[in-house]
């Protein structure tokens, strides 16, 4: 049996862009959070990186590696 897509908006580290939330708007600027792919590992903090990107280009690929379910 086949596995059901990993979506990025049910991921843990997802974030939408609050702009595009208000106006209604696209997903372009939402944001991933994960600190494995985003994460500064000297303060610990992450600025994130944009979803497309991260899925497209970056470590986690459109398998989605990095995604983890919402709690």
């Amino acid at each position: 049996m086949t596995e059901p897509i990993r979506l990025c908006k049910d991921c843990k580290w997802y974030r939408k862009d609050w702009l595009e939330h208000l106006i209604g708007t696209g997903d372009t600027f939402d944001l991933c959070f994960n600190p494995i792919a985003c994460g500064n590992f000297v303060t610990g903090g992450s600025k994130g990186q944009y979803c497309y990107t991260m899925r497209k280009y970056h470590e986690c690929g459109m398998e989605g590696k990095l995604w983890e379910a919402k709690k």
